[in-house]
């Protein structure tokens, strides 16, 4: 049986299966891509196969739990109709899975916390691999080390860190993925002290689309554990398991200013400014949020263990203005991150649009005020901002070629969000071009993109520069048949 962990072992049957799908056809059967097809296409007692060889569940339209299980974060995508679901409660469900998709020509969907900002984990007559049930979080007080299935949420994690007094640098939303955010770099308010998530990662296992298990680490399939530090996830394979190094849970002083509308273009070149001295147990980030043509500028802080005084004190400095209100929160880790991620927020299902930009060098003063402009204009219904995030600190300790995240040396990213309060096509429209306008008014200050905030008809190249060669041969290493191949994976 699997656990919660992900068994790493491939069960017989499993077994059985890979080697009559790699072994009988010869290739990969073509891939299904029109809605409804592949359900009319793959007879029921292969579904019924399918059912026992699992560890896991199978869940088909109309079983108890599928919609729930269909669902992701955001209920724009609830009109998506999955064909299945496989529970993978193991490995070697990951393994069968992978091998009946290749014999019915289905595409595979895998998913951990379903947070996806481009809906990559559902789709019409696709097969969801959903690695939740292995959402186990294993703490190894022996080297300070912390295992967590790929189905493990963020707040879970923090959850059992919290009790040893460890951490790992992750985002704030308790509800988001563990093994997503990982493959895609991972940033958040410990980013500057301990870098990015994918930082932490020291080996996991992955379930290759050929149904072969690798466990990757520096000495073991180095060049796939290169790959999964920044390379995304749906590539490459199924992430089952990830093992991470862990550091000190620090008390933080969490602190938040806030201007006058009048203030933006000063407070946006003030923050760049201190940005350039801020010290690594520090970490601020910039919001000018707009509703009503109003843009209010605002900075939220945390200085990990000491100094928040001093780092206020420089902030506003820089700035040269008083803030209107200014507000300070001596906090545990624990109380520290519960701030940050908002109580109920990141629990309650949501829709947005959002796109982003690596800012790679100071902004100029009259590309901020193009900026602020650009903020200024959405006009649709529902809140946005764009969020300035730091980078440096640790996050620069590494080579832009070290791991697949390229963006080491960048300044910051910058996420241009709209939360929709409608759905609509008029307004979703006006969104897509919000962040358009927003993206053109950044203009050459951008390297790239943020990969963990995909967004529709960006060139994947966007969001690893340098790297995006060496990650094309990774996949067709791992995935030579393409078998991972929605419009957000790379190209088998």
């Amino acid at each position: 049986m699997g656990n919660s962990l992900g068994d790493h072992r491939l069960n017989r049957r499993a077994l059985l299966a890979t080697g009559a799908a790699l072994f009988g056809s010869g290739a990969a059967a073509k891939i299904i891509s029109t809605p409804g097809v592949a359900d009319a296409a793959v007879p029921t007692s292969a579904w019924k196969h399918l059912a026992g060889e699992l560890d896991g569940k199978l869940l088909r339209p109309g079983d108890d739990g599928f919609a729930r299980a269909a669902s992701t974060f955001d209920p724009r995508r609830d009109g998506k109709r999955p064909v299945a679901i496989v529970r993978a409660a193991s490995a070697g469900d990951v393994a069968a899975a992978f091998a009946f998709c290749r014999s019915h020509g289905v595409h595979p969907r895998p998913r951990s916390g379903g947070h996806s900002y481009v809906g990559a984990s559902t789709g019409n007559g696709v097969l969801v691999i959903d690695v939740r049930p292995m959402h186990g979080v294993h703490y190894h007080a022996e080297d300070h080390k912390v295992t967590v299935g790929a189905g493990a949420v963020l707040g879970d994690l923090h959850q059992t860190l919290d009790r040893h007094g460890r951490t790992v640098p992750t985002g704030t939303c308790p509800t988001v993925g563990a093994a997503g955010l990982t493959l895609g770099g991972g940033i958040g308010t410990e980013s500057r002290l301990y870098g990015l998530t994918a930082d932490a990662l020291t080996g996991g296992t992955l379930v290759s689309p050929s149904g072969h298990i690798h466990r990757f680490g520096r000495h073991t399939d180095a060049d796939l554990f290169w790959g999964l530090r920044g390379g995304g996830g749906g590539n490459f394979g199924v992430v089952t398991s990830l093992t991470y190094a862990t550091s000190p849970a620090l008390p933080g002083t969490i602190f938040r200013l806030s201007w006058g509308h009048h203030d933006n273009h000063r407070v946006l070149m003030g923050w760049q400014e201190r940005l350039a001295h801020l010290p690594r147990h520090s970490w601020a980030n910039l919001h000018l949020d707009t509703a009503g043509g109003v843009v209010s500028p605002s900075i939220t802080g945390v200085c990990w263990d000491r100094g928040a005084s001093r780092e206020i004190k420089a902030m506003v400095d820089a700035i040269g203005r008083e803030p209107l209100s200014r507000r300070t929160y001596a906090e545990s880790h624990a109380g520290a991150m519960g701030w940050f991620a908002g109580g109920a927020n990141g629990r309650t299902r949501q829709s947005w649009y959002a796109g982003s930009d690596v800012v790679g060098h100071a902004i100029t003063s009259a590309r901020t005020k193009d900026i602020i402009a650009a903020v200024r204009k959405w006009n649709g219904s529902g809140a946005a901002a764009a969020i300035f995030d730091p980078l440096g600190g640790a996050v620069s300790d590494l080579g832009a070629a070290d791991t697949a995240f390229r963006w080491r040396h960048a300044n910051a990213t910058v996420q241009w969000y709209v939360g929709l309060s409608s759905t609509s096509r008029a307004n979703v429209g006006r969104a897509t071009d919000w962040v358009a306008g927003c993206h053109h008014a950044i203009g050459r200050s951008s390297v790239g993109g943020y990969l963990n905030y995909l967004e529709p008809g960006r060139k994947l190249s966007d969001y690893s520069g340098d790297n995006y060669d060496r990650l094309l041969s990774l996949n067709t290493k791992y995935d030579p048949h393409g078998i991972l191949n929605s419009r957000y994976s790379l190209p088998g």
